[in-house]
């Protein structure tokens, strides 16, 4: 299970949330912490909420969902999150979670909240 603090990481400090990235934050935690629910291990948040230099130091999009608290990156060295992702890809799809394509994320797994213009559950960056 994840809590606010993980994907924040104090940037909201510095950068403070506007409502609607509390809105969003608060379903991104929902919908992971009932993802993470039926994962038989423990993941670690490695990036979250991304404001600014963060972001651009991260080398992120520049509309990336990270800005909005609309994703979060869980770290996954042996690629075995990733694999049981794409197996429960139905639950995914259930609960409204976009996975970034693994051979694009190595090393880790980027969940999102927001739609992707393909429709595709794991989709291309």
């Amino acid at each position: 299970m994840i809590n606010a603090s993980e994907i924040l990481m104090g940037r909201e400090k510095e950068y403070p949330l506007t409502k609607d990235m509390e809105y969003n934050l608060l379903g991104l935690i929902h919908k992971v912490n009932m993802l993470l629910m039926e994962y038989p291990n423990e993941v670690k948040v490695s990036s979250g909420y991304r404001p600014g230099k963060y972001n651009v130091n991260a080398k992120g999009a520049k509309n990336s969902p990270h800005l909005t608290c609309e994703a979060v990156d869980f770290a996954d060295k042996d690629g075995e999150f990733a694999k049981w992702c794409i197996l429960n890809v139905s639950l995914l799809s259930k609960l409204g979670l976009y996975m970034e394509e693994p051979a694009h994320t190595k090393g880790w797994v980027h969940l999102q909240i927001r739609p992707v213009k393909s429709g595709r559950i794991i989709f291309k960056p």
